[in-house]
């Protein structure tokens, strides 16, 4: 809604800031930020701080789209959670995007760093899955690398919770599940025990030898007869479908650091809201979004879960330290990684968006390699059987895969509702 000219919260986004009563499990904690005041969209931000193992919790019961309060776990099940912070700017001047985007922007998003004037609003979990899931709903394109890289992922993770995919070499049987790790990243995991809590350390095996990589599914909005596109989009899938997950760890690294809650522009399952994505009315703020899709409080006692378990990085709240620093924390600039032949180091030379534009970059290199030996070896069997054929004109390549004239100019076609959007 909206009160002279500006945006205004309903009952239901107020809720976000935890306007609940006794034994509500969005009751916030003392010592933070007002929750129940009016913020600017524009001036909120969020990060995440790592996914942690709860036993006592279940992701499966509860949710803010029924009312239902009652999430806590009668099977004695042990959900993944994703731990997640949000944040307001006090200094914010009502410059909306060009406050911390535009040239010679006034303002930083480094509500990760411990020297931010930024505020804490409160530390919130969601099921780890539909964590995920939500970042690659509203800020890509379809024909983007991150958006396959993220349903590629999604795919092979599943949403299903622990459960058996097979046996060790001793005959004993193996349960697969997200396995958190250090500073916010996560893999699949292999467990001893149908909790998914005892990681089986001692077999040779991983998660890959039991999961089968999928077929490349981009939704029923991907029908293309576009070749090229197609084959360097499930290179993409089939490279990220490994149990390290370190494509996409990669592509969500940057959320790991303060982040904008407006998705600009927004996008519905990689495709615009309204014509363009960026007009006023179409913007979703994310921060809303995770909430209304089973975002709970998570207390001092759930931030010592995960900083226990040592997954979750460095934060204070209510006046208490807790987690681990990572790379990059101190700056408002953090610290890249980029793919070597390790896996994923750390880098101070490049931004985030360079990141993925390496990783990108060396993946269409092998691409075009191969492409190219299959050129050669088709030119050798051509030539020694004297038939001439016409090579086709290789296509540049840009961010974008798709024409323009496939899902509308840059990728993000309108079919899209105004608002919200859906999911």
């Amino acid at each position: 809604t909206r009160k002279n000219g500006m945006m205004t919260m309903n009952e239901e986004e107020r809720k976000l800031w935890g306007n609940g009563g006794n034994g509500d499990p969005y009751e916030p904690a003392g010592g933070l930020v007002e929750e129940t005041e009016y913020y600017d969209k524009w001036q909120q931000a969020y990060r995440f701080l790592g996914g942690y193992i709860d036993c006592s919790n279940s992701w499966g019961d509860g949710s803010h789209d029924s009312g239902d309060n009652n999430n806590n776990n009668g099977e004695g099940g042990c959900s993944r959670w994703m731990m997640w912070a949000a944040y307001i700017d006090p200094n914010y001047a009502g410059g909306e995007y060009d406050e911390y985007f535009g040239d010679d922007a006034p303002g930083s998003l480094d509500c990760h760093s411990p020297d931010t004037d930024w505020k804490l609003i409160g530390v919130y979990r969601q099921e780890f899955y539909q964590y995920i899931e939500q970042i690659s709903k509203h800020l890509w394109a379809i024909d983007e690398y991150e958006y396959i890289v993220a349903l590629a992922g999604l795919e092979y993770m599943t949403d299903d919770e622990c459960y058996g995919v097979g046996y060790d070499e001793n005959g004993n049987q193996l349960y697969a599940e997200v396995q958190p790790t250090e500073a916010g990243t996560f893999r699949m995991g292999l467990y001893s025990d149908n909790l998914c809590v005892e990681l089986n350390t001692q077999t040779s095996y991983t998660y890959d030898d039991f999961a089968t990589q999928s077929d490349l599914d981009l939704g029923s909005k991907d029908a293309t007869d576009d070749d090229a596109f197609h084959a360097q989009a499930y290179q993409y899938w089939q490279e990220t479908q490994e149990y390290t997950l370190t494509n996409l760890n990669t592509v969500y690294d940057d959320f790991r650091y303060c982040t904008s809650c407006v998705d600009y522009p927004t996008y519905q399952d990689g495709y615009f809201i309204g014509d363009d994505g960026m007009d006023d009315d179409d913007l979703i703020n994310q921060c809303w979004k995770f909430y209304s899709h089973d975002s709970f409080n998570c207390d001092a006692d759930c931030i010592a879960m995960g900083a226990e378990q040592g997954t979750i990085s460095w934060i204070s709240y209510n006046g208490k330290q807790f987690g681990t620093l990572m790379e990059g924390q101190y700056t408002s600039m953090h610290d890249s990684t980029k793919l070597g032949e390790g896996g994923v180091i750390t880098s101070t030379s490049s931004s985030g968006s360079q990141r993925i534009e390496r990783l990108k970059a060396n993946l269409f290199l092998t691409f075009a390699g191969i492409v190219f030996v299959a050129t050669f070896l088709a030119f050798a069997v051509a030539r020694g059987s004297s038939k001439k054929k016409k090579s086709k004109s290789s296509r540049s390549r840009s961010r974008r895969l798709l024409d323009a004239d496939y899902g509308g100019s840059g990728g993000g076609g309108r079919g899209g509702r105004g608002g919200g959007g859906g999911g």
